[in-house]
């Protein structure tokens, strides 16, 4: 992997990286503090790729842009990759903004609605549940709960949105984009690719420096995430050693296939250390945090590190190599099998 050697954007400016689409930098107050969006070109207008965390910042970063680089500019509409608060955040301030039409997948605006529409105490539940399955002591519980940030204090109301599908195309004023969803980081993330430019907008799935948070499903305590994320690691290599990578955080790169192959060997070599502690002893959740991270985790971002550490668990109970029981409190165990 190959970092690309183009200028980031100022708070408020825009990079031009192809002759048909700019890069914007957004401060986020969070451990992981910036957001990377995008505006394409295209025939209709600019094309918004993600739209910002609900916050101050945001919304002074936008005003700078709309007064500034994209005064007088008409809109093509806004294109959310996924749910997440720093991505989906601002769409309904930008569309009331902007009047302008918002795309996402179906199962991206599903969470969305089901976490912005839910009343505080069930979301408290929620949380609460997901220690509780952890296998968290009570104590920890009440000291970590109000840690969780709900999730309509960072994402404005939503607007309408029109469904977009995988193999679906879009236009702009040089190339062309063909839309693909997968699953890992979220239930059908989008990214764009324009394969006769060799240029991919990969949104959150292929980083840079990090591996996206891989989280279980709320929904569903059976999807497999982390299988999906495999899935796509093994497909996306396709786009070889030249195509620009442009992701939703950090910095633009090449090699994406090789940057590919070190997630894999990332994931399963973690695997491979929850398996050997499996040889020993049955573990929770909460145990094999300790297993597969080499830093404390603070208590904000104590949620993520239960979802990463459980689509792990999950991925080896369904692909048959350990097994979980759940015990009278609600904790999950697994072992051997």
């Amino acid at each position: 992997m190959t970092k690309l050697e183009i200028n980031k954007p100022k708070f408020g400016e825009l990079t031009q990286i192809a002759s048909d689409l700019y890069w914007a930098h957004f401060e986020l107050p969070f451990r992981l503090n910036h957001v990377n969006l995008f505006l394409m070109d295209t025939p209709s207008g600019i094309l918004i790729l993600d739209a910002g965390l609900k916050s101050d910042h945001s919304e002074e970063h936008w005003e700078a842009l709309i007064n500034g680089p994209l005064k007088s500019k008409k809109f093509a509409g806004l294109l959310i990759t996924h749910y997440h608060p720093d991505h989906i955040g601002m769409a309904g301030w930008l569309q009331d903004k902007l009047n302008i039409k918002c795309y996402t997948s179906e199962k991206e605006l599903f969470t969305a609605k089901t976490f912005r529409s839910m009343p505080d105490d069930k979301y408290a539940d929620i949380f609460r549940n997901v220690f509780v399955r952890a296998g968290m002591s009570e104590e920890d519980i009440i000291a970590k709960g109000p840690a969780t940030r709900l999730y309509k204090n960072r994402v404005y109301e939503l607007p309408e949105f029109e469904i977009i599908k995988s193999g679906h195309e879009i236009e702009s004023n040089d190339g062309n984009w063909l839309v693909r969803t997968d699953s890992g980081h979220s239930p059908e993330h989008i990214s764009l690719l324009d394969k006769k430019r060799k240029l991919y907008l990969s949104g959150d799935f292929l980083l840079p420096r990090i591996s996206p948070n891989i989280s279980d499903n709320f929904f569903d305590p059976f999807d497999d995430r982390l299988g999906g994320y495999f899935k796509y690691l093994n497909q996306i290599q396709v786009i070889g050693s030249d195509t620009k990578v442009f992701p939703c955080h950090d910095w633009p790169f090449i090699n994406g296939s090789e940057r590919a192959q070190d997630l894999i060997k990332h994931h399963n070599n973690r695997l491979s250390l929850i398996l050997n502690e499996l040889e020993n002893r049955s573990i929770t959740i909460m145990d094999s945090i300790e297993i597969i991270f080499d830093r404390k985790i603070g208590d904000e971002q104590m949620h993520f590190a239960i979802g990463e550490a459980r689509a792990h668990l999950i991925h080896l109970d369904v692909t048959g190599q350990a097994k979980s029981e759940t015990d009278d409190r609600g904790t999950v165990h697994y072992s051997c099998l």
